[in-house]
């Protein structure tokens, strides 16, 4: 009888990283729990709950602790709900899902109808719908759609096992009901290329064994493919289950196994197989071999293995795991059970610069390996790290390059038109994608760790194309959607001065600017913004304005300052000489200035004791004068000064202490006090009274 393993057959990239991420989950936080089972194969369930990793139902089970989210996803309000109980978050959601989950919620957003084709039932669905607030409408097939009210926008998207025949036939169905019909790919590629080969298979054998977990809903659909291409089906969960009388006068058989069955479980189906193989058929009437017990079962299925070992082949390019048995400075062993070890020589080790072996691996580590030469110059099989890594690295890739997820890659080098990064294998980051706007000096990101998002692959050229500025733009959309959804006028906000203008100053509130007008930047007299802000400094602003229709936003600065006038009263009392500036003239008066901020007006009549046609015979700008302050109002900001009186009142003091100096020197004043009058003192008499004011003793 002829056995075919199918190639796509065990982990995919998704559930690999769920069970890898519960392994992890497991390493650091000593057990924890997953809500639901991680992956839809009983087998390795029961082995990470011996490894402390519990499935619960929800998560009122998990008390405290870790939880780990399976690979089909969780709605929105799961995670909220883990946040608020304080538990330790392991996601290992899809990414081929979360981009369904996410086009789910971005349909919704813009107005459509979502429609999602798939198994209502099915965890991966129900995380889907979760969000949409569970607005979105499921449909298994095209049978359902009648039963739909017409729409006229409709969005669909699918689980991402869902048959691409199935996907094809509801979007038919819908266009004979909706305005408007738009389809978000979301089938798993990986899936799509499992199912056209269990096709071919199955159109080929006999006999279709498919191996995986009976909840599996990609197993479930490569049994049905199976039936559907007529071939006699049977879907087991191990070998144990086999039946010897399946295969009886069968030329020819085909091994299927879902995306959740580990690959150990497969190897001892075909070892199993290969067993039956060897067997003679029975003859006609004799009676078939009865049912094993579970612990036969087990005990032949160990010694299956140990025989799969013993027998094992490897051939060059093989990916196969193995077991660090010793490390040194000239390689690294590692049991891959083969007859004979294999070796790692340094240069394929993937060794970065100054790192040693043993800062790679440590013995007892289970590593992936290519084979690179089966029979080596000294009969061991020569091995690679380094292309298994390469390996990972490029599943890893197509994978975040499928979903569109970011990742963080250190850039190790500048060269001419871009970075050069470690993404696992060598990236490229143009120029022009490395920032939003035009970046003359590169040679800074060299050393530093940035995100990135795939938007090119070629493998056979080997050639990866990322960009930074689409993440970039997309984190510039999102604060700007965010600034604009929030901000209100009259709250004081955290900004950054992006650029200066004559006019003002331009701040970066999350993504929008705020005008800085000048005249809002200080109390003072500003001419230009440089004299208060620079560029890249961080202030704080008050939102004066906001235009959301024109997309503008006024912003002040003075008002996030102490107001010069409230103590004012205080500072320059009625009848106060003070200093000042002359800062303005006008028709009317002169401006000037007692503090920064603080202004006050000197009416023309208060300029001189006579008639004056215009301030500037008088004052200048810039000149420093002494005024008396006749009255002050806080409220309106004004202060009434007198340039005329100050001088006057300068002049009765000089008088008083001319007059008073006789005195001083002992003689009195007057003919009474033996003292002479000057012919200056009797001119200075006579110009007080020409002009008004009293005499000394009047």
């Amino acid at each position: 009888m002829k056995v075919t393993l199918a190639k796509h057959a065990g982990f995919c990239f998704g559930v690999r990283r769920a069970v890898d991420m519960a392994a992890r989950m497991a390493a650091e936080t000593g057990g924890g729990h997953s809500l639901g089972p991680v992956i839809h194969n009983r087998h390795v369930v029961d082995a990470l709950t011996g490894n402390g990793v519990k499935p619960v139902a929800d998560l009122g089970e998990a008390g405290g602790g870790a939880i780990l989210f399976p690979s089909h996803g969780v709605a929105p309000t799961v995670f909220e709900e883990a946040r608020e109980k304080g538990l330790t978050v392991y996601d290992a959601t899809c990414p081929l899902v979360r981009k369904a989950q996410r086009a789910a919620k971005r349909l919704l957003d813009q107005g459509y109808t979502v429609v999602v084709v798939g198994d209502a039932k099915h965890a991966e669905v129900q995380s889907i719908v979760g969000w949409t607030g569970g607005r979105a409408v499921v449909v298994e097939g095209p049978e359902d759609v009648p039963a739909l009210p017409p729409v006229e926008r409709v969005g669909v998207l699918s689980q991402t096992t869902q048959p691409a025949r199935v996907l094809e036939a509801v979007v038919a169905a819908l266009r004979e009901r909706a305005g408007e019909v738009r389809i978000e790919p979301t089938v798993c590629r990986v899936t799509l290329e499992r199912q056209a080969e269990a096709r071919e298979l199955a159109r080929q054998a006999q006999v279709v064994l498919v191996v995986g977990g009976q909840h599996s809903a990609n197993t479930r659909q490569l049994v049905q493919i199976g039936r559907d291409e007529g071939a006699r089906t049977y879907h087991v969960e191990s070998a144990a289950e086999i039946q010897p009388a399946w295969f009886s006068g069968v030329d020819s058989a085909a091994i299927l196994a879902g995306a959740s069955t580990p690959d150990w479980i497969t190897e001892e189906v075909v070892a199993k197989m290969k067993e039956l193989n060897e067997k003679q058929e029975p003859e006609p009437g004799q009676e078939e071999p009865k049912t094993e017990t579970p612990e036969e079962s087990a005990t032949e299925a160990e010694g299956q293995a140990q025989m799969a070992d013993a027998l094992k082949t490897l051939r060059n390019g093989e990916l196969v795991r193995g077991r660090v048995v010793s490390v040194s400075s000239e390689g690294v062993m590692v049991d891959v059970g083969y007859k004979s070890e294999g070796i790692i020589p340094p240069s394929e080790l993937g060794l970065k610069e100054n790192q040693t072996p043993d800062q790679v691996v440590k013995v007892g580590d289970e590593i992936d390996v290519v084979v690179k030469n089966v029979e080596g110059p000294d009969g061991n099989v020569i091995l690679s790290k380094r292309r298994a890594d390469e390996e990972d690295a490029w599943k890893k890739l197509q994978a975040v390059h499928e979903s569109g997820e970011p990742i963080e890659v250190p850039v190790v080098a500048e060269v001419k038109g871009g970075l050069i990064v470690d993404a696992g294998v060598r990236g490229f980051v143009p120029a022009s994608h490395v920032s939003r706007g035009f970046v003359k000096d590169l040679k800074p990101f060299v050393g530093q760790t940035i995100k990135v998002r795939v938007i090119e692959l070629d493998r056979p050229r080997n050639q990866v194309i990322l960009s930074r500025k689409l993440i970039l733009e997309e984190e510039q959309r999102r604060l700007r959607e965010e600034t604009w959804k929030n901000i209100e006028e009259g709250e004081v906000r955290t900004g950054t001065v992006k650029r200066l203008a004559d006019f003002g100053a331009f701040v970066d509130l999350g993504g929008v600017d705020g005008l800085l007008h000048v005249s809002e930047l200080s109390y003072g007299r500003v001419k230009h913004p440089s004299e208060v802000v620079h560029e890249g400094q961080e202030i704080n602003v008050k939102v004066l304005k906001v235009d959301r229709g024109n997309e503008r936003i006024s912003l002040g600065y003075k008002q996030t300052l102490p107001d010069p006038w409230k103590e004012v009263a205080d500072r320059y009392p009625e009848g106060a000489i003070v200093q000042g500036k002359v800062v303005r003239l006008a028709p009317f008066g002169a401006f000037v200035e007692l503090e920064p901020g603080i202004d006050g007006l000197v009416h023309i009549s208060q300029l001189a004791d006579r008639r004056v046609g215009k301030p500037e015979d008088v004052v200048t700008p810039g000149q420093e004068v002494k005024v008396k302050v006749l009255g002050v109002n806080p409220e309106a900001h004004r202060i009434s000064l007198s340039l005329r009186e100050a001088e006057e009142a300068r002049d009765r003091a000089e008088y008083e202490r001319k007059a008073a100096k006789p005195e001083a020197e002992g003689g009195g004043g007057g003919a009474e006090g033996g003292g002479l009058a000057t012919l200056g003192d009797v001119f200075s008499d006579l110009f007080s009274k020409e002009k008004g004011e009293p005499d000394k003793g009047r």
